[in-house]
């Protein structure tokens, strides 16, 4: 037992020092926007997002993840959508897509002192779940950063469902994607909750993440758009074995 405690205070100490080598890499972003552009920060800013991800899933945490489905993501800005258990759902999703992408994500979070500054970095878009109203430019920020050609993500519960039971969409909340006519990924994250919700310690777990198949929003009638959201929550229900 205090083998364990020491090492879980280990893992603590070693991922502090990573967030703050994180934070200071922020000099060396400065330093690209100013010499090479807005473009080269972004991609910076991305890959460093895309290391985080790797560094608390794989080397910190080290959760056995079980990825399906990596091909059905097209080399194009997607829109992923996914179910939500867990506080490590952002960083799964980036590691196992190995793709950049920025997330709608509740305002507080974009606020936190490092990851919430990277967030910023890489078109996340802070969203105010107590102002309705916001929800509308919400959306309408989302959609602009997938027709640039940047992948975002969402998940549509709106709220972490802690443990591990599908909940319902949020309506409208697919507009993100067929505002923007962009792919949609369908994303069942399953049994994230046990690694930490369940009594707020980090554990290294088994689990799974499946990719859908793309869903085309380009060309779709008013009644396959009106079904869209059953149907993507249905992959996902099934995945999860909760239909």
């Amino acid at each position: 037992m205090v083998g364990e405690k020491m090492g879980m205070y280990l893992k603590g100490i070693n991922y502090l020092l990573y967030m703050v080598a994180l934070r200071l890499k922020s000099i060396k972003l400065w330093y690209i926007r100013k010499t090479k552009g807005s473009k080269a920060g972004f991609e910076y800013s991305a890959k460093v997002g895309r290391d985080w991800a790797d560094y608390t899933i794989n080397r910190s945490i080290k959760m056995n993840v079980t990825v399906i489905g990596k091909e059905n993501i097209p080399n194009e800005a997607c829109c992923f959508i996914g179910n939500h258990t867990s506080i490590l759902d952002i960083p799964l999703l980036i590691d196992s897509a190995e793709r950049s992408m920025g997330f709608i994500a509740k305002k507080e979070m974009l606020k936190t002192p490092v990851i919430g500054y990277w967030m910023k970095q890489y078109n996340c878009v802070a969203l105010d779940r107590e102002n309705t109203r916001e929800a509308i430019r919400v959306i309408q920020e989302g959609a602009e950063n997938l027709k640039k050609g940047y992948s975002m993500a969402i998940f549509p519960e709106g709220t972490r469902s802690k443990d591990g039971k599908l909940r319902e969409f949020k309506k409208g909340s697919l507009k993100l994607a067929t505002k923007a006519k962009a792919p949609i990924i369908p994303v069942a994250i399953d049994g994230a909750y046990r690694a930490f919700e369940i009594d707020n310690k980090f554990k290294s777990i088994d689990l799974k993440v499946t990719f859908g198949k793309a869903i085309y929003t380009d060309n779709l009638t008013r009644e396959e758009e009106k079904a869209l959201m059953d149907k993507v929550r249905g992959f996902i229900a099934r995945e999860l074995n909760q239909e």
